[in-house]
């Protein structure tokens, strides 16, 4: 027997066939003989062969047309099972519930696009000698066996109610037409390939797995949603790496779908192109019954909100359901019921630790594996990241191997915990610190308790009479650019511990509610590792109580005391700086452990931070006298790197290219400008003891 290819074929010859009989019938139009036909398909020509001779040898009273009805066509497909093409159409018409009809005009039109004889037929079947597709008018006319019937043909492929054209299986061209009859019709290029056999290995298609292997807790979010079948729209949150691709596989498994297709919208490069991606999604999604997936949004396009909100409205008119893959809140175009959302959260520390052990292909030191868990908040997916690309180097030692995956373990953990918080990545030592002696010394007391706490809690017996509060808190507090972030960098590189500095702007929301859950998934995911959270400009989320004069301010109180349960049963290590203390809540400053004062450097610290800043690589002439410097202008560290910065940049684009002390002097006086205060006089022409003060 014949594949279904061949069937479709035959099927879609006998559709032309049964037409030409008709019209050549009633006189519209004449078909020669065969011989005229040279180049056709035999095929072809034994058709039109056999239309005459059926008009020819009828008693021309009724001429009967002897060719392949749907039945037919339809048996023969129900015997070829084995055929790959079957279940293709199959699932097809069962999904859509399509009437014959439907199927017939699909084959029609799938098989003109792939055989240049049958559309050889066609154009002669429409009486054009040009169009390559049929027009929606000739369908209607060729489908219809009287005019009563014409309506009901019409009335089936409406393009705003049939089912084909809704699932854009289906176009027009053109799409906004004004005369339907005209507009000509085809079948999306991708559903063709996909009917008639052609497979160009659908990336975007990925079968459902089996809810089995996933965690508890992303199970029972999964079974949770099949009590809803009505609702169609879903969204997933969670960090890149952490699986979310495979949880929308398992929510397909759990609400009876065959797989997913994925849509990468961030792709698109205009209103029109993402609209264009949208009707392919739909279409092979209906093909394949599956889920559509929204992998990524677009984030840099012009007025790309307002498009998206139409974009997500033409995705959520699919009779497929839509799963929305998101990192963080869920946008404000995009409506999804509040139980239809998924969050999966970053793995504890021992399941880091666990599959560590398992994705290395060689043997590490448990303490290295254990030092890798505890200060990289990682996905599954980004720990195989890191592997993968330090597996390239070949040779490497067990020390060496460690320290390339620490390295790409901290490019990475920029995602380590979304949008909350980034790493700072400098390692810097105490000995770079220059800070006044009492600072120093509060410093050295902060790191003492850290490194002894938990010795303290266990030997000492703290763990039984303070249920909790171990954790380390401490309150940064100084002019600006006296080195109080500098200074958090340090603590972090001392114990040994990455450090986080958190997005505040990420954090507050003006939604009810949406601040203290954004602050429980940072300490969540935080008392995961060895970390450090740094609370930069504090002021901001750690500020004074108002009195409730009204539900926004009400509700800014709870938000803060929400915040102090969470700092207060923090057991990790967090960094509040400030720029003025006396804007922190007083209740807020009870619970933090140590206040480091950060002051601003005295004559001999802006002696040092000069001398550091404009190091000896630096080229400067022989006026340059530091010790002046640091006389005449209080400046903080920050300020004097500026100016030094800024001096060094405009002598590099001098000639001869060398730092002097004028350029210096005019720098410092720049930076008195940006602070508000009067610049100090001071010119090269001052004298100074020739025997410098500081060395």
């Amino acid at each position: 027997m014949s594949g279904i290819k061949e069937v479709v074929f035959q099927y879609t010859l006998s559709i032309l066939g049964q037409w030409l009989h008709r019209v050549t019938q009633n006189g519209w139009i004449q078909i020669q003989q065969s011989a005229d036909f040279a180049g056709w398909s035999s095929e072809s020509s034994a058709l039109l062969d056999q239309v005459n001779h059926n008009l020819c040898s009828s008693k021309r009273t009724e001429p009967q047309w002897h060719g392949m009805t749907y039945e037919d066509f339809w048996n023969q497909i129900l015997q070829l099972s084995n055929d790959p093409l079957y279940a293709r159409w199959i699932s097809l018409e069962k999904q859509l519930n399509l009437s014959h009809e439907e199927i017939s005009v699909l084959v029609l039109l799938v098989t003109i696009q792939f055989d240049q004889h049958v559309l050889r037929v066609l154009r002669l079947a429409m009486a054009e000698a040009s169009p390559n597709l049929p027009r929606w008018g000739f369908i209607i006319r060729m489908l219809a066996a009287d005019e009563e019937h014409v309506r009901s043909f019409a009335d089936l492929f409406n393009p705003d109610k049939s089912i084909l054209f809704r699932e854009c299986i289906l176009r027009l061209v053109p799409p906004s037409y004004s005369n339907l009859a005209e507009a000509m019709m085809y079948v999306d290029k991708r559903v063709a390939d996909y009917l008639y056999g052609i497979d160009i290995g659908y990336r975007e298609f990925y079968p459902a797995v089996d809810l089995n292997g996933f965690d508890v807790q992303i199970r029972s979010q999964i079974e949770r949603m099949q009590s809803r079948s009505d609702d169609m729209h879903f969204s997933i949150h969670g960090s890149k790496g952490s699986g979310r691709l495979h949880v929308c596989r398992g929510l397909a498994d759990s609400l009876k779908y065959d797989g997913i297709w994925a849509l990468d919208l961030s792709m698109s490069l205009s209103y029109d192109d993402a609209m264009m991606r949208v009707q392919h999604a739909r279409a092979m999604a209906t093909l394949h019954h599956a889920m559509i997936v929204v992998t990524a949004i677009p984030k840099a396009m012009e007025r790309w909100d307002e498009a998206m909100h139409i974009v997500s409205c033409k995705l959520h008119e699919s009779i497929q359901p839509v799963v929305w893959i998101l990192s963080g809140d869920t946008p404000y175009w995009l409506e999804i019921a509040p139980d239809r959302h998924i969050h999966i959260p970053m793995p504890t520390r021992s399941q880091r630790e666990d599959y560590w052990i398992s994705a290395i292909p060689r043997t590490l030191s448990v303490k290295w594996i254990q030092q890798l868990a505890g200060q990289f908040i990682l996905t599954k997916g980004q720990i195989d990241d890191a592997i993968r690309s330090v597996d390239s180097y070949d040779g490497l030692d067990d020390e060496t191997y460690y320290q390339r995956l620490s390295a790409c373990s901290r490019a990475l953990s920029q995602e380590g915990l979304g949008r909350l918080a980034v790493p700072e990545p400098a390692r810097v030592s105490f000995d770079q610190l220059i800070v006044s002696n009492e600072c120093e010394t509060a410093l050295k007391d902060l790191l003492m308790y850290a490194r002894h706490r938990k010795e303290l809690a266990k030997n000492w017996g703290f763990d039984r009479s303070m249920a909790y509060g171990l954790g380390l808190s401490a309150l940064f507090s100084g002019p600006p650019g006296t080195g109080k972030t500098f200074a958090a960098q340090v603590v972090a590189t001392e114990l040994q511990l990455e450090l986080y500095r958190v997005d505040l702007s990420q954090i507050v929301s003006k939604y009810v509610g949406e601040t203290e859950k954004h602050l429980s998934e940072l300490f969540n995911a935080a008392e995961q590792g060895d970390i450090m959270l740094l609370f930069d400009e504090a002021d901001s989320i750690f500020g004074k109580r108002t009195d409730v004069k009204s539900s926004v301010d009400r509700y800014a109180n709870l938000e803060i005391n929400y915040l102090l349960q969470r700092l207060e049963r923090f057991a990790g290590v967090s960094i509040l700086t400030s720029n003025f203390d006396s804007a922190i809540d007083e209740a807020f400053m009870r619970r933090i452990r140590f206040k480091v004062p950060f002051d601003l450097p005295d004559e001999r610290a802006r002696f040092v931070l000069w001398k550091k800043f404009l190091s000896s690589s630096i080229p400067r002439s022989d006026d340059v006298n530091l010790n002046s410097m640091a006389e005449v202008f209080e400046l903080s560290g920050g300020h004097i790197k500026e100016a030094v910065l800024r001096a060094a940049s405009i002598a590099y684009g001098s000639t001869p290219k060398l730092v002097t002390q004028d350029l210096l002097i005019r720098s410092a006086q720049l930076e008195y400008k940006k602070i508000g205060k009067l610049a100090p006089k001071l010119s090269t022409n001052d004298r100074y003891d020739t025997h410098a003060r500081w060395k």
